[in-house]
């Protein structure tokens, strides 16, 4: 693509220098062919001819008088009468002189030394004239004038060497000059044809130019076909896709909607009630983000920053998937790391449609395990830019997706790997190869100045983390909650069997000053001592529960637990935990079971 459009009047410029040029080739073309013809024309052998006839006519009439006067020499008594042979002589003679007077060898003759030789011509021309008295007596038998007519040929004998000279003389002369205009034409010829060979060299070359820009032009015409086929490709996908992400929550409303013009039980119909209402909402989230992703595609999509509260906005994007999720059984867990500031300047609008994206997809492709949200600070420097009013710094925070999922497919994963930071890069991937939620998630982490990266392992679910800036507020504006703190050396057994989930509810206890002692193959340590023990997913719960739970409450030790045989069980005082797990969730029970709690000593060392 090029970086700047050639206005009209430049296009107009370089047609005029091209049809110029051509021009110029075809002026010299016709000059060079023109002065080759004039140089080999057959004019110029005519010129030729003449000039040699001149020469040949000269010496003949030098050589006829000398053949002339040897036949008058010769003559005897015996020859009369002459019978007409003197006159055939001199008519010989004279037949040379009129070659020289006429004609084109005439008029070549005339320009030779300044027309002396026509002079010297008409002088010969005239005394031979006078001769024809005297041949006319002879031939009448009258010898007596021989020797006058002998002495007469003998006295124009040097005008007629002289006259041969001169001729001579002046055909050399008229050689040369013909010579050098021959040269010069040839010179002419040859600076002509390298000008004309120079000139088809540089046709030759805008010539391949053009051909190659027509190449070109031919090649972006097809690359323009072919966008124009692949828009409206991505038309019908992107049509069929919005009646593919549509078609669900409308069927389910109309389901839901016959089902209720039967007749039902109240319970029922509270349950139904919900499903719509549920099907709505996704079905809101879908034509939002269809919007979203048009205004982006647009460029008219613009952030709107606010000052929230951090950790209540992100536990909402977890509670709108919370049916969802029970349906599949998924166990959610949020962590908000405590070194970000509760309350931030951010697009919380867009923000919560990337979490929401994510957790749309994790869904999608995680049949069992768990997901889980973790919120906190980022490695990345933030962007050099002016602060907003009321704010104090800039800084980037880290939201990291992971499920325990089937993880992507490999296309999916490719198509994700565009960034629009990159030169000759796309500008996003396209909703119908990625999905609308990953194509608006996409598009809105580089619209807020973010990135995007993720991996992914077959089998073994797939994490998303992005890096998103934000600003921090002045601290007087609202003042920050405290998070609830235990006592030094509180310790906590966390009894589950997903590594993943173990982790991130370590890091949530870790927020109030909590150790804990994983158990990773389900066990419950009944023989251990800890101030607090958290049941999670464990296949031993049948055979080590029963007693595990009364020691732990023989000693006074709480016990939280999600494991859903320990929720229903009515046997044991045990505190349920609901997913998604938060902080908030945790901090009051936390707070109520170690604020002004007396604790005992420990017979046994915590591990």
């Amino acid at each position: 693509m090029r970086l700047f459009k050639e206005s009209a009047w430049q296009s107009k410029f370089k047609q005029s220098v091209l049809y110029g040029f051509i021009a110029f080739i075809i002026a010299i073309s016709i000059a060079v062919f023109g002065i080759i013809t004039y140089t080999s024309d057959s004019s110029k052998d005519n010129s030729r001819r003449i000039f040699e006839s001149s020469l040949w006519n000269a010496l003949q009439l030098q050589v006829q008088s000398y053949r002339f006067l040897n036949y008058l020499i010769a003559l005897d008594e015996n020859d009369y009468p002459l019978n007409g042979n003197a006159f055939f002589e001199y008519d010989l003679l004279m037949s040379r002189v009129d070659l020289l007077r006429e004609g084109a060898v005439g008029s070549l003759i005339r320009t030779f030394e300044g027309g002396r030789t026509i002079r010297l011509l008409n002088i010969i021309n005239g005394e031979l004239e006078l001769l024809s008295f005297n041949l006319s007596r002879m031939e009448g038998g009258d010898s007596s004038y021989l020797p006058n007519l002998i002495d007469r040929v003998q006295r124009i004998e040097s005008q007629i060497n002289e006259f041969v000279t001169l001729v001579n003389k002046g055909s050399n002369k008229y050689i040369t000059t013909e010579h050098q205009i021959l040269q010069k034409n040839l010179n002419y010829i040859q600076l002509l044809s390298m000008a004309l060979l120079v000139c088809l060299l540089l046709f030759c070359f805008f010539t391949i130019k053009g051909l190659s820009e027509l190449k070109r032009v031919f090649r972006h015409n097809k690359n323009l076909t072919l966008g124009i086929q692949t828009v409206h490709e991505d038309k019908a996908n992107m049509l069929s896709f919005i009646n593919q992400e549509i078609r669900f929550p409308v069927n389910v409303i109309m389901g839901v909607a016959n089902t209720l013009n039967n007749p039902t039980s109240k319970n029922d119909t509270k349950a139904l009630s919900k499903h719509i209402e549920e099907s709505g909402h996704q079905l809101l989230q879908t034509i939002e983000m269809l919007s979203d992703l048009a205004l982006i595609d647009a460029k008219k999509l613009t952030l709107t920053p606010t000052t929230e509260h951090l950790p209540s906005i992100i536990e909402d994007c977890l509670t709108i998937f919370e049916p969802q999720m029970a349906r599949k059984d998924l166990q959610s867990v949020v962590y908000i790391d405590p070194l970000l500031s509760k309350l931030i300047h951010l697009d919380f609008i867009r923000t919560k449609e990337i979490i929401i994206a994510l957790l749309q997809n994790a869904i999608a492709h995680t049949p069992s395990g768990s997901i889980s949200l973790q919120i906190r600070p980022s490695a990345l420097s933030a962007p050099k830019i002016s602060l907003p009013t009321g704010m104090k710094e800039a800084s980037v925070l880290q939201i990291a997706l992971r499920d325990t999922g089937l993880g992507m497919p490999n296309d999916l994963q490719q198509n994700l790997r565009i960034n629009p930071a990159l030169p000759m890069q796309q500008e996003g991937p396209m909703p119908s190869k990625v999905g609308l939620s990953l194509a608006l998630c996409h598009k809105l982490v580089y619209l807020m100045q973010g990135e995007m990266h993720f991996s992914s392992a077959p089998q073994k679910g797939c994490e998303f983390w992005i890096d998103i800036p934000f600003y921090v507020p002045n601290t007087n504006l609202t003042p920050q909650q405290t998070t609830f703190s235990c006592p030094d050396k509180t310790h906590a057994l966390l009894i589950e069997t997903d590594a993943h989930l173990a982790k991130v509810i370590s890091l949530q206890l870790a927020t109030f000053n909590i150790d804990v002692s994983f158990s990773k193959d389900g066990s419950f340590q009944e023989h251990k001592d800890f101030d607090l023990v958290i049941i999670g997913n464990t296949p031993k719960f049948e055979r080590e529960a029963n007693d595990a739970i009364l020691q732990r409450q023989a000693k006074a030790c709480p016990i939280f637990s999600y494991h859903p045989q320990a929720i229903n069980t009515s046997e044991y005082p045990i505190i349920a935990l609901h997913f998604p797990l938060t902080q908030s969730q945790l901090e009051p029970l936390i707070a109520s079971v170690f604020t002004n709690q007396s604790r005992s000593p420990k017979a046994n060392t915590h591990d």
